[in-house]
């Protein structure tokens, strides 16, 4: 009878502030007002367990902290758990094979009406799961809206993110710093601004710090700063990353950014209702395909200082200024190296009613254009600048 009620008592337990767990454990369904005693208000030791929340509410009342911590930890799940009023909600370091589902880590720490710097690895005041080099593991159908960031991934590897909604942040829905081969799918990150709606560089998704072969399918990113900013002015940049069938829609900024990057695939995305579809400043070897860019104030697609882009089979109409702008600024002596507007394609896309031209080069050259159809456009082509040695297959009948 013994041995039975000491079983009982190792898998169903009362949190208390400082608990370590070190074995699978069920947590007595309750609100627990639990500080952070400095290490966690919950710690997860060792490998192989399960933590099941059982709906059980670990409240930091506000006060910072982090609510469960886990270090060096091995094919642990973590399910059905509510964690709020903490800096963090959970912090998953140097971790593998982790599973964390069903839970909600909601209204942690937050900021707002200041500039983010998407360089800094610890910018932001907190928010739902941080892994940080964390390998191999997954965080599905979790809740964490109404704080900085949802999710953090900080120099990790192989990281799932799927089916999550991460909405109403004001930071970043997702967060992939120095990140590599992760997946990120059919999440909800809209409304993830900040500064009043003006952005300041929140995004739904952030890319940056050589985050690169990540897979980005499926995410409503709607309404944010940014729907997906991948930047990197001045940090590694972000390569060979594939982005299919997300909506970057109702941006105040650009619901696709791709900055100081090369190799990067856009494929059969949404675009729309933006200041700019596409903003793709110094980037190289990038890939737009299939997409909708449609009705943003100012340009479909906007690139300066580029080169050897490919654009192909999008629909790109009705945009306030130009359907597609290749440009280049010969006095931005900020990045000599990168003073290019050079070697570009554009091939089978159909341009409709854009409202000065469906394409604009400006000192721009080696750019190619076959195959594409205009139509309603007053004007399909407009050069300007020192512009030549351009390859122009189109027929310019307007239909």
């Amino acid at each position: 009878m013994r041995g039975w009620f000491a079983r009982f008592r190792s898998r169903f337990r009362e949190p208390r502030a400082g608990l370590v767990v070190t074995a699978s454990t069920e947590l007595a369904p309750g609100h627990y007002v639990l500080p952070d005693p400095s290490d966690g208000a919950l710690r997860i030791v060792g490998d192989d367990l399960v933590v099941d929340g059982r709906g059980t509410v670990l409240d930091g009342g506000g006060r910072g902290g982090v609510g469960i911590v886990l270090v060096g930890c091995r094919r642990v799940v973590l399910r059905n758990l509510t964690v709020r009023g903490y800096a963090w909600a959970l912090v998953a370091i140097d971790c593998e094979e982790l599973l964390v589902e069903d839970c909600d880590f909601s209204h942690n720490g937050r900021s707002d009406g200041t500039f983010l710097d998407i360089t800094r690895v610890d910018e932001g005041a907190g928010g739902g799961a941080r892994l940080l080099r964390t390998v191999a593991s997954r965080v599905v159908r979790l809740r964490a809206i109404g704080q900085d960031i949802g999710v953090d991934l900080v120099s990790c590897r192989g990281i799932v993110v799927a089916d999550c909604d991460l909405s109403h942040n004001t930071a970043w829905g997702i967060r992939l710093h120095g990140s590599t081969d992760c997946c990120l799918e059919r999440n909800r990150a809209h409304h993830v601004n900040r500064c009043g709606g003006a952005g300041c560089d929140a995004a739904g998704i952030l890319l940056t710090w050589g985050s690169h072969r990540n897979r980005v399918a499926g995410n409503d990113l709607r309404w944010s700063g940014d729907g997906f900013f991948l930047g990197n002015q001045f940090s590694p940049p972000s390569n060979d990353n594939l982005v299919v069938g997300n909506d970057g829609s109702y941006s105040p900024n650009n619901a696709f950014e791709a900055t100081f990057s090369c190799g990067n695939v856009f494929r059969r995305n949404r675009a729309c209702w933006s200041n700019y579809g596409f903003w793709l400043g110094f980037s190289t070897d990038t890939v737009l395909e299939e997409n909708l860019i449609a009705d943003n104030r100012i340009d479909g697609v906007h690139w300066e200082h580029g080169a050897r882009g490919i654009l192909r089979a999008n629909l790109i109409a009705r945009n306030g200024r130009d359907g597609v702008a290749f440009t280049l600024d010969p006095t931005n002596r900020d990045f000599p190296d990168r003073c290019v507007s050079t070697g570009h394609e554009l091939c089978g896309n159909r341009f409709v009613a854009n409202s000065r031209a469906a394409v604009f080069l400006l000192h721009t050259t080696a750019t190619r254009l076959v195959g594409n159809r205009y139509e309603t456009e007053r004007t399909p082509l407009l050069l300007a600048g020192y512009t030549r040695e351009n390859d122009i297959q189109d027929v310019f009948r307007t239909t």
